[in-house]
């Protein structure tokens, strides 16, 4: 049978279970009756070429490439075909889970009966090694192609699959992020707007300011997760597109219009994409300004804080000397007295307070001194000895005044 024109179509499906392929493939060689099975074993970037079947009518190659099953029914003569692939589509559909479209590319080495059949209708043409390759139409779920050429071999087929498969990806990736980032947006604009409001709300107390820097906080751990998913879009379609690119380059004999027009929306895809992931990564920083700023008022707020507390610290201080400075110099006036008998008594009134005023206060300079070295976890300071200094000198004055008194 001559094989000048020949109609290829293939189908792509996700598979659930190894199952569904054993009863698929039953059902589609019962369609195309007598002929010969051959399990083959080709591979192409993981895409495996995994049974072959050929009948008088027509050829059935199965192709695997992780839950992706491919069919790829080659009808040798296009004009007579009794509607095969679509019986086999309707079975395929039965018995798997998911279709995922259709390609139709029809190869013809007849230039001038396309010419007759088409005319001059303007088609994107790209040129391939294998030959001249036309987009005829683009679908939701059917592609069509017209390959001039004369029948490619297996290796052509391997290759066309795989980019046709990558460009399905490509495409459902590209539309499915898109969709997605419209309400990424939409959520990093409330983000901002919430950051500005909490940033220009009063506050009071570092309560308050405290609640503001926990609402900033979950604001910016929301973003960062958003960021970190389209970050991760990013590398996926990234490292598709350029797995995409290399394939088609080695298909590719010279101008190309076809997969040149896919790869621009594809990368209009990333380019959103890496440029909504800017917008965050500038949200983010927004976010950490303000709770920056919010910080830089929680600091203030606890120095004059601080301030108020030394303040009242000192006044404490003062207080306690003050009071300890009664009491030394109550007690030592008290002891005094009773010590000295009536020596004390022949003692004028001015000696006797500047005596106990300069010995109670050289009292108090030392407890003041032994605290300051605990603080310091010293156990002797200048300070220290010099109070005892005078607290000895004064001592030894009072004695010596009680002595000399008649």
């Amino acid at each position: 049978m001559s094989c000048d024109e020949v109609a290829v179509h293939l189908l792509y499906f996700i598979k659930e279970r190894d199952e569904e392929i054993k009863k698929v493939w039953k059902r589609a060689t019962e369609l195309l009756g007598e002929g010969e099975e051959v399990k083959v074993l080709e591979e192409y970037s993981q895409l495996t070429l995994a049974r072959s079947f050929a009948s008088p009518l027509a050829e059935l190659s199965l192709y695997l490439r992780g839950d992706v099953v491919v069919l790829q029914l080659l009808i040798l003569a296009p004009e007579e075909d009794p509607g095969i692939a679509k019986r086999l589509k309707e079975v395929a559909s039965e018995e798997m889970s998911l279709f995922l479209g259709e390609t139709l590319l029809f190869i013809s080495r007849d230039r001038e009966k396309i010419a007759r059949l088409y005319g001059d209708v303007s088609w994107r043409r790209s040129e391939l090694t294998q030959g001249e390759l036309y987009l005829l139409e683009k679908g939701d779920e059917r592609d069509s192609y017209l390959l001039l050429s004369s029948l490619p071999r297996r290796d052509f087929f391997l290759r066309f699959i795989y980019i046709d498969l990558l460009g399905r990806k490509l495409s459902r990736e590209a539309d499915l992020f898109l969709e997605q980032l419209q309400a990424i947006r939409q959520r990093r604009k409330e983000f901002e707007s919430r950051a500005s409001q909490l940033l220009s709300e009063k506050c009071c107390s570092l309560e308050e300011f405290e609640g503001v820097i926990e609402k900033l906080s979950l604001i910016y751990i929301e973003l960062a997760q958003y960021l970190e998913w389209i970050s991760g879009k990013v590398t996926a379609l990234r490292e598709d597109i350029h797995d995409f690119e290399s394939e088609v380059r080695r298909l590719l004999a010279g101008e190309d219009e076809i997969f040149s027009q896919s790869m621009k929306g594809f990368s209009y895809a990333l380019d959103t994409l890496m440029y909504e992931r800017e917008n965050f990564i500038l949200a983010q920083e927004k976010v950490k300004n303000a709770m920056d700023v919010v910080r830089m008022k929680i600091s203030i707020e606890r120095g004059k804080e601080t301030v108020e507390l030394q303040h009242e610290s000192i006044s404490l201080q003062v207080a306690a000397g003050f009071i300890e400075f009664i009491v030394v110099f109550y007690y030592t006036l008290n002891s005094w007295k009773i010590l000295a008998g009536k020596a004390f008594a022949a003692l004028s009134p001015g000696v006797i307070l500047l005596t106990l005023a300069a010995f109670s206060s050289s009292v108090v300079l030392f407890t003041h001194a032994v605290a300051a070295a605990r603080k310091e976890n010293r156990r002797l300071t200048r300070e220290m000895v010099a109070s005892v200094a005078l607290i000895l000198v004064f001592a030894a004055a009072m004695f010596l005044l009680s002595v000399r008194s008649p």
